[in-house]
């Protein structure tokens, strides 16, 4: 993902073998745009991503976002 980036909230894929897939904290389905990141974090959960999402600006793992149309 890259800045500008429309992205919408998604499950994660498990971890580990017989972990369901994970759900973003009351995001599922929200749609935002990124505004700045990747910045690396320790988890592997696809970097830490500044977005905007319902007029909130906040950080969070790439592994719950899927681009749906891409910046310019």
């Amino acid at each position: 993902m890259k800045v500008g980036d429309l992205f919408k909230f998604v499950h994660a894929p498990p971890r580990w073998s017989g972990e369901k897939p994970r759900e973003p904290s009351n995001l599922l389905g929200e749609v935002g745009v990124v505004l700045d990141g990747p910045v690396p974090e320790s988890h592997g959960w696809g970097g830490l991503y500044s977005v905007l999402v319902n007029g909130q600006a906040f950080r969070y793992y790439g592994d719950f976002m899927v681009v749906i149309s891409e910046g310019r």
